[in-house]
């Protein structure tokens, strides 16, 4: 059985993001698929201290609710990971657990290399931007970082013109989109 991890970026539950990334998981469950879900905004993960603590030793040193997604992302098959665009960037709350996976990886030869080996990732982006394309770059840019850790993005879910909390959901394409993407999984 295959296991996926989902993280919610957003403080809006049943919003863009909320919606499309519970529509992956729903189409993995019809195929059997064990998942979990993180909402970001109502845990309690703390800021990366720069310590270093992670480069000796397989996890971090900060005692919050880390300690727990460490532990399902090393047996997760799939990470999902969904955040709105705010500022150009992913939201502050996922920019949070981006810092934090970084006990995910080794150094040798001065190269990263993934401690808990490759993982399949789907990321899920809403933007208020008219066009898929707009921030494309930085898309790519965050997925390129991940590599590091060994998540190796498989597919990217982008809902545009996200200016209120329904657009994912009424749109039924989208929908499909996703539901077809966890049924792949």
């Amino acid at each position: 059985m295959k296991s996926i991890v989902a993280f919610v970026g957003s403080a809006k539950h049943n919003g863009n993001i909320d919606s499309i990334v519970n529509k992956v998981l729903e189409g993995a469950k019809e195929n059997g698929s064990e998942t979990k879900i993180y909402y970001l905004n109502d845990m309690n993960i703390k800021c990366c201290q720069g310590c270093l603590y992670c480069r000796k030793n397989d996890t971090c040193c900060i005692k919050d609710d880390m300690k727990t997604v460490y532990e399902d992302i090393k047996s997760a098959d799939t990470i999902i990971i969904g955040s709105p665009v705010y500022m150009c960037q992913v939201s502050a709350q996922t920019k949070i657990l981006l810092d934090r996976l970084y006990p995910l990886t080794e150094i040798d030869m001065g190269k990263h290399i993934p401690r808990f080996g490759e993982k399949q990732l789907i990321m899920v982006y809403s933007q208020a931007a008219p066009f898929k394309f707009m921030f494309s770059k930085y898309f790519r840019y965050v997925s390129k970082s991940l590599r590091g850790i060994g998540f190796k993005e498989i597919k990217r879910i982008v809902a545009i013109r996200s200016f209120t909390q329904e657009v994912a959901s009424n749109n039924i394409k989208l929908m499909k989109e996703a539901y077809k993407i966890g049924q792949l999984l």
